[in-house]
């Protein structure tokens, strides 16, 4: 599986292994070649570490994690009423609509991994 780099050229983390988000100065990569990329994590994520180290396929919990960014964005649809059309939405809904998204796929995928269940 190849991996989303969570780190510049100059080694500053950007994303997160686990989740995307926005990644802060730990990792869970063994960094055998200088070249290996740390796999930093967000400070959520950090909190499982020891759990996501155990994961050894993440694409099917990818998958299972969209249904948290469904449901997230189902939520915030109902949240602002009426609108059915993105078009509809200002740039600030837009963005929102997004976000929920984001962090409902980020949000299931700890609670996948935190529980041990297997989505395959």
């Amino acid at each position: 599986m190849t991996f989303t780099p969570t780190a510049t050229a100059e080694g500053q983390p950007t994303t997160c292994r686990c989740c995307g988000r926005h990644a802060i100065g730990m990792g869970i990569s063994r960094m055998a070649k200088s070249t290996d990329d740390p796999g930093y994590l967000c400070g959520e994520c950090i909190l499982l570490i020891e759990e996501i180290k155990r994961v050894r396929r993440m694409d099917p919990y990818e998958l299972a994690a969209l249904d948290g960014g469904v449901d997230a964005v189902g939520e915030y649809i109902d949240s602002i009423g009426g609108l059915t059309e993105l078009a509809e939405f200002d740039e600030l809904q837009q963005r929102m609509l997004v976000k929920a998204a984001w962090q409902g796929c980020a949000d299931r995928l700890r609670e996948l991994i935190r529980k041990g269940d297997l989505p395959f």
